[in-house]
């Protein structure tokens, strides 16, 4: 089954993997750079994403501090088709903003962490990119 993230360039601290796509959906939000129509539809995809994505419980195998900087990255499944669209509604609006999004796919992402019927969250395999 292909797992689909919608990334950017920059790393994330955390994980060390290209950051996903709501970081800077996020960051521009509050940047006050959109134009109020910009503002308006990416704010109504987020909420729809907000309110129909469950907020994973884990992303991270182990609970034990040694390991605290483990991390996973979120995945969609590639047939979650309403939470897909809404992605790249919001990757095209960036994009159209003169950011570059790339949508990544993966059968294998890592060591799930956390699965729902939409997405998973996913520890990448040590030395593979996510």
């Amino acid at each position: 089954m292909p797992f689909l993230r919608f990334v950017i360039p920059a790393r994330d601290w955390r994980t060390g993997q290209a950051t996903g796509l709501l970081t800077l959906a996020y960051e521009q939000l509050r940047s006050g750079e959109l134009t109020e129509w910009e503002h308006a539809q990416l704010g109504e995809h987020l909420r729809w994403l907000e309110l129909n994505l469950p907020v994973p419980d884990r992303f991270a195998r182990k609970r034990n501090v040694s390991h605290k900087n483990t991390h996973g990255v979120s995945w969609l499944k590639a047939e979650a088709t309403p939470a897909v669209d809404r992605m790249r509604a919001v990757a095209t609006l960036l994009r159209e903003r003169g950011h570059p999004v790339e949508m990544v796919m993966a059968d294998r992402p890592g060591y799930i962490v956390y699965e729902d019927l939409q997405q998973i969250v996913a520890e990448p395999f040590h030395g593979e990119p996510a």
